[in-house]
């Protein structure tokens, strides 16, 4: 009968058949990774036994010529697996297939760790597809970039490979305090706000994880980076991931182009370097420059620049050289006479009476205010202490109280810098200034982490999905956290009409981290496919080269 088989099913064969040697008519879950009989499967075990490849010697993966030497033999209770590498096992269970039935076997998601196939990453393109959908356009031949947290905790753009269906498991809702749901299995890693990596089962309201802010600013799109506080322009780091994989050069004098002229879409491949001249004459030419906005950036530039004393002694002898050279060289003499003109036309004599005499009216007309004010402040500062006028002191001869910063200014300056400090540098003031806009200041501190609101499970069994990325091990999703991704794949495996043997199969470790896997456990599901017609020539009939295998057996060619 063609479909799936159920548990019924394969509890007969198994039992009257011996299809499944050793057989477990039940699912074990308790303390282990599960094993047993499912609604429509046999999640098999892992043998105690491993062969694990290792490039001491050089060696090239060939499925024709396996070489001996590149593999360590094995035997315990568990494997670790060498980052980016990856070892043969083999099932506890001896399996002999019916002549009119299929296997797919599928690795289990207790080492995906998966997602539901709904669930959206965020890719640097500003497109969110969903797992599944990603998952289909990879088989098409796509490529996707999204973000990861790097080694060194920032957050860098990475390709994120093999979006793949897993399987089906028990799934839990996380709910975040953007509205945002995620349905993930238990297992499934994801990134603190402290750095620490925490299964979804564990964690519980309240706690805080690592936020994915993105901010569009002059039609740029920009990250926060966690590590400084301040927001960075995507298509700077998708050039960064151009430099390391030896795309193009770092060369001096060039911008960061956006090739089809889309600001958001910042996949590496759409990233170009140009001279610095031709870029800004590209942007000229299409009119697509905020002047002010380019100006504000500019100023914010100098601002960060400043604070290097080096550079800032450096630029101030180089001003005063062409400070010099204008004021004495004849070739500006014209420009010399035009500024003076202007400058004498607007200061006029009535205008510097006019000044002076509104500063002496003011305070003639307000005696008594004057001296109120200047009573208190003489009181206040006969009871601080030597300590507090030095502070003082300080600080008078750095803030700059500007009435020009509003509240819209601020919550620019914010949005663009990320954090209170970096916000004070762009305006060039005190952060004091900010005690003025305490409203402003409360919503930006709202915003700094996704928090965990509630934890439920979904009842039922799902499919899941998850992916892999090489470069990092984690990954952003549209809800706007980062998770750990998929490390292990075992490798899809058909079992064919009439096969009977020790299952061996290919556990991947696609991480840059050593992997754990764990002896007389589940490793992966076997999914009995009933057809419609039995076949003509079974496994048995042509005498495969696999046939009867016991213990682990390579790849070989006769």
């Amino acid at each position: 009968m063609l479909g799936v088989k159920n548990d019924r099913w394969i509890r007969e064969m198994a039992i009257k058949h011996k299809m499944i040697e050793p057989f477990e008519e039940r699912l074990v879950r308790k303390g282990v990774i599960s094993y047993g009989l499912s609604s429509y499967g046999y999640d098999m075990r892992l043998a105690d036994e491993f062969l694990i490849f290792t490039n001491v010697w050089g060696a090239i993966v060939d499925p024709k010529a396996f070489d001996e030497r590149a593999f360590v033999q094995h035997k315990g209770d568990f494997c670790i697996i060498p980052p980016n590498s990856f070892v043969l096992g083999r099932s506890v269970e001896y399996f002999r297939i019916p002549r009119d039935v299929i296997c797919i076997v599928v690795g289990k998601s207790s080492y995906a760790r998966c997602f539901s196939g709904d669930t959206r990453v965020a890719l640097v393109d500003g497109t969110a597809p969903t797992l599944e959908e990603m998952a289909q356009r990879w088989e098409r031949g796509e490529r996707f970039f999204g973000y990861s947290v790097g080694p060194f905790g920032r957050i860098i753009v990475t390709e994120l490979v093999a979006p793949r269906y897993i399987g089906r498991d028990s799934l839990l809702e996380i709910t975040l305090d953007n509205g945002q749901k995620i349905h993930c299995t238990p297992d499934h890693l994801f990134l603190t706000r402290d750095g620490l990596m925490v299964p979804a089962a564990d964690l519980r309201p309240g706690d805080r994880l690592m936020p994915l802010y993105r901010r569009v600013f002059r039609g740029y799109e920009m990250v926060y980076q966690p590590l400084t506080g301040c927001y960075y322009p995507t298509h700077r780091l998708s050039d960064e991931w151009n430099l390391r994989h030896g795309i193009y050069p770092d060369l001096l004098n060039t911008h960061r182009h956006h090739l089809d002229g889309n600001r958001r879409n910042n996949m590496p491949w759409n990233i170009a370097r140009v001279p610095s001249s031709e870029h800004l004459q590209y942007h000229n030419a299409t009119r697509d420059l905020d002047p002010e906005q380019h100006g504000y950036r500019i100023r914010a530039a100098f601002a960060r620049l400043r604070e290097n004393p080096e550079w800032l002694a450096n630029f101030c002898e180089k001003q005063r050289c062409r400070a010099l050279l204008f004021w004495r060289d004849e070739k500006y003499l014209s420009a010399r006479e035009a500024l003076r003109r202007k400058h004498q036309a607007y200061w006029t004599e009535e205008r510097r009476r006019g000044r002076s005499i509104a500063y002496r009216k003011f305070w003639e007309a307000n005696a008594e205010r004057k001296q109120e004010v200047a009573k208190r402040a003489r009181e206040w500062w006969m009871s601080v202490s030597d300590e507090r006028r030095e502070k003082q002191r300080e600080i008078a001869r750095r803030i700059r109280l500007r009435t020009d910063i509003t509240e819209e200014k601020l919550a620019e300056a914010l949005r663009v810098a990320g954090s209170l400090r970096g916000a004070a540098r762009l305006l060039g003031c005190d952060r004091s200034v900010f005690r003025r806009f305490p409203q402003v200041i409360a919503e930006f501190r709202s915003q700094r982490n996704h928090q965990i609101v509630a934890v439920r499970e979904l009842k039922g069994e799902h499919d899941v999905f998850c992916l892999t990325v090489p470069e990092a091990g984690n990954f952003a999703l549209e809800a706007g956290v980062f998770v750990h991704n998929c490390g292990i794949v075992v490798n899809v495996t058909p079992l064919e009409p009439e096969w009977e043997g020790h299952v061996t199969i290919e556990i991947s470790n696609t991480t840059p981290l050593p992997a754990k896997i764990y002896a007389n456990e589940g490793i992966a599901q076997v999914i009995f496919i009933g057809a419609d017609e039995i076949c003509e020539v079974s496994y048995a009939d042509r005498q495969g080269k696999y046939q009867g295998q016991r213990g682990i057996v390579p790849p070989k060619v006769e």
